[in-house]
């Protein structure tokens, strides 16, 4: 079994320390080009950790404050990425809070952000703007799978975020998409490693999530990410979010129903658990015309909760419609 793997060499009990060696940089790691042994992929994510120690970011020592079970993945949800710069942090939760939503996906890093997170002060105020107007905060980053410990440490960074004032987000998700690594086999060992680390640091209470590639999607692309571990990732994430942006598929209200709801059902397929948790992600918003059909997609799903990629682009007719994947158990 490969997760079995993954979790022993993990542990670290089967390598022996690496050898000193002179200060090394960003710049000098090795690149890996071809499959390597789990044996060896170890060994590289070990060099990575001796630069990230020497140059930075440094690693945190402590895991974030345990979350509050998974109501942050309840109900209505928007997206707001690191892009999204138009608005004010204060006009973006305004914005989401008299929409009716209940719960903000916010990116805090993006893959060339120059140390942990991308800005320290938008995080803030969207933190603690929402939590004033009784919005939960999601934080997630995006990993490539090239510098393994730069990903750890960014994402560790974004669970144990704490404002001046003592606010934590409500719940981590890894965005799992890039195809920066293009050894797909050491991408897939890298992945099952960070997530297996991450839960293993944050402890079963803390609330995460599985941003996950659509699995219609890559079973029509074949090529981006072969035998791709979903079932494996449901042994660390409490809830996975498929990204299932019917919109490149059609506008119509049958595709955008049927792509939804056919990504909720395949992925619990592959999972092997029928009552898999899912938030759904759909999108993109100003080109999904069919609102009501992404709404009973979800419902047909019986998923915990969903929204439209992104806040920015969802136009204000489409809220009072997702107004109606409100739940009771996420507000207030």
């Amino acid at each position: 079994m490969v997760v079995a793997a993954v979790l022993v060499i993990a542990a670290g009990s089967a390598m022996s320390p690496a050898p000193e060696a002179g200060p090394i940089t960003w710049a000098e790691t090795p690149v890996v080009t071809e499959p390597l042994p789990l044996r060896v992929a170890h060994h590289v994510d070990q060099i990575y950790d001796d630069a990230l120690r020497r140059h930075g970011p440094k690693p945190l020592a402590a895991p974030p404050a345990p979350g509050e079970g998974l109501v942050a993945f309840e109900g209505l949800s928007t997206w707001i990425d690191t892009y999204d710069t138009g608005l004010s942090p204060e006009e973006q939760v305004r914005i989401a809070a008299e929409s009716g939503v209940q719960t903000i996906f916010h990116q805090v890093s993006r893959q060339r952000t120059d140390g942990s997170l991308h800005d320290y002060d938008r995080l803030v105020t969207v933190l603690e703007e929402a939590h004033d107007r009784g919005l939960r905060v999601v934080v997630w980053t995006i990993p490539d799978f090239v510098e393994p410990a730069r990903d750890r440490a960014r994402a560790k960074a974004a669970m144990a975020f704490v404002t001046p004032r003592g606010d934590r987000p409500d719940g981590f998700g890894l965005d799992i998409e890039t195809t920066n690594q293009d050894d797909i086999a050491l991408r897939t060992t890298r992945l099952l490693r960070l997530s297996h680390q991450l839960r293993e640091w944050a402890g079963p209470d803390y609330p995460m999530a599985a941003v996950v590639l659509p699995p219609l999607q890559l079973e029509l692309n074949t090529a981006w990410w072969p035998d791709f571990p979903y079932a494996e990732l449901a042994g660390y994430y409490d809830v996975m979010v498929p990204m299932s942006y019917s919109s490149y598929r059609g506008s119509d209200a049958a595709t955008t129903h049927g792509w939804n709801l056919g990504n909720v059902v395949r992925l619990r397929e592959l999972v092997g658990d029928p009552d898999l948790p899912v938030h759904l992600a759909g999108g993109i918003a100003d080109e999904l015309p069919e609102v009501g059909a992404f709404v009973q997609a979800a419902r047909d799903g019986f998923v915990m909760g969903a929204g439209l990629y992104d806040l920015h682009t969802t136009p204000p007719e489409a809220w009072p419609v997702l107004a109606a994947l409100r739940t009771d158990t996420a507000t207030d």
